[in-house]
């Protein structure tokens, strides 16, 4: 991507009458365009229920980054987009109304390359939702939502391509202080399709605790803290935070009564619970949420999760580009795989560098090694830092085998200076 290019994020939306409006979104840490395409049953629930959607589309897209832009543009045929666009179907429903096949599905009902499609019905449908949708339709998972349609917005974001379909957190706690409420959380999110890390559950005995942590929170996108009273006296719990901290993991809290909030967490990512919030009426060691507080915190949970993935793929970019600036390369520009190409004009070569924001594993070797078969260099960055001795020896010997240069993203301005002298 050249200096100042952005690949926008297009909202389509059908009005009552049957004619679209469009709008764009700017800033997002994307690779190809996306379209989102919301469609509705024609009923007035069903309008409303899409027109909620849109709402909450909005809202979430430009809080997903400081430097994301919302602008008025107008709206195309999908067909005419470039190839590599990724064009999502949003059908929205509602209990009662049936979504008609309409002629401009046919691309979504053909299954033609880069047209996916996601039905969005209000949970009380799901008995009924095979007989709501076209027959096409029927082959795709629905996203089932309860009290609010912004419910959806995680498994929309996912599909788009915005965020990781593998949604992974760290739970940090003090087991003596907030052991229920963590292991709740734990099940709650994991029937989310979440990969929790718990140490409750996640630490084998004789494992090295300290480097087993540091490893488990790299592979994650978000820390969530439980900010109880004792939170800072603990050595462990002060070493997450502090880790988390520097490898620009995303922080969320949930602060239950009498809890001490942890310097750095930021009031907009710190949700305060009550002793109402709790089943019996207060807080204690044993203490769980109600059913309604829970399901209001997971999907809090997930939508800061996306944030946080998003706001940290947007810093391992800048950085990167930065640093590339910095030595005087220019050029480059990432593919519609998410490979970026770095050009080395003077030295007649060319980089492609697959970036992660986790340590990085067997399927970033994969992508890369298809992209950057010689004379072109392959380079994987990310969190290889933290991981565990053994799991590194493993990731050595890989980036060895498939020819690739493997650079922790601490290593930055290091490898960009050596891209520039074509050295790496």
């Amino acid at each position: 991507m050249s200096p100042g290019e952005q690949v926008p994020v297009i909202l389509q939306w059908e009005g009552e009458d049957g004619g679209f409006e469009c709008a764009g979104f700017t800033g997002l840490p994307v690779v190809n365009p996306i379209l989102i395409v919301l469609a509705h049953a024609g009923s007035p629930d069903s309008i409303a229920n899409a027109a909620a959607l849109r709402e909450e589309l909005i809202r979430e897209l430009t809080a997903l980054a400081p430097e994301v832009k919302k602008e008025d543009r107008p709206c195309e045929d999908p067909a005419r987009l470039e190839p590599s666009c990724r064009r999502v179907l949003l059908p929205v429903g509602s209990a009662t109304a049936a979504l008609e096949e309409k002629p401009w599905f046919a691309p979504w009902l053909a299954l033609e390359p880069f047209y996916l499609t996601l039905p969005v019905f209000p949970l009380v449908a799901r008995q009924g939702v095979t007989k709501l949708l076209p027959k096409g339709f029927s082959r795709f998972n629905v996203e089932f939502w309860s009290r609010s349609i912004a419910d959806a917005l995680p498994a929309v974001f996912a599909l788009a391509g915005l965020t990781s379909e593998s949604a992974r957190i760290f739970i940090s706690y003090r087991q003596k202080e907030s052991a229920a409420l963590a292991i709740q959380l734990f099940d709650a999110l994991a029937h989310e399709n979440f990969d929790v890390f718990l140490d409750h559950f996640r630490i084998a005995p004789g494992v090295d605790f300290q480097t087993r942590l540091t490893q488990e929170l790299g592979d994650k996108s978000m820390v969530l803290l439980l900010e109880s009273a004792g939170i800072l006296d603990s050595e462990w719990t002060l070493y997450e935070i502090n880790v988390a901290k520097t490898c620009g993991l995303g922080l969320f809290a949930l602060q239950p009564p009498g809890g001490r909030s942890v310097p750095g967490v930021e009031e907009p990512v710190r949700r305060r619970l009550a002793d109402g919030d709790f089943a019996g009426g207060s807080f204690s060691a044993s203490a769980v949420l109600e059913p309604a507080v829970l399901s209001d915190v997971v999907e809090r949970v997930k939508r800061e999760h996306d944030r946080a993935l998003v706001q940290r793929r947007q810093a391992l970019r800048l950085s990167l580009q930065g640093a590339l600036w910095r030595e005087k390369v220019y050029g480059h520009y990432f593919d519609e795989f998410g490979i970026l190409h770095v050009p080395i004009q003077e030295k007649s070569l060319e980089y492609r560098v697959w970036l992660t924001p986790r340590p990085p594993d067997l399927p970033d070797f994969h992508t890369t090694s298809q992209y950057a078969q010689a004379p072109v260099r392959g380079v994987v960055i990310g969190l290889s830092r933290l991981m565990e001795p053994l799991r590194m020896q493993r990731t050595g010997w890989l980036a060895g085998l498939c020819h690739i240069e493997l650079v922790d993203e601490g290593q930055l301005l290091a490898a960009a200076g050596q891209m520039a002298r074509g050295e790496l």
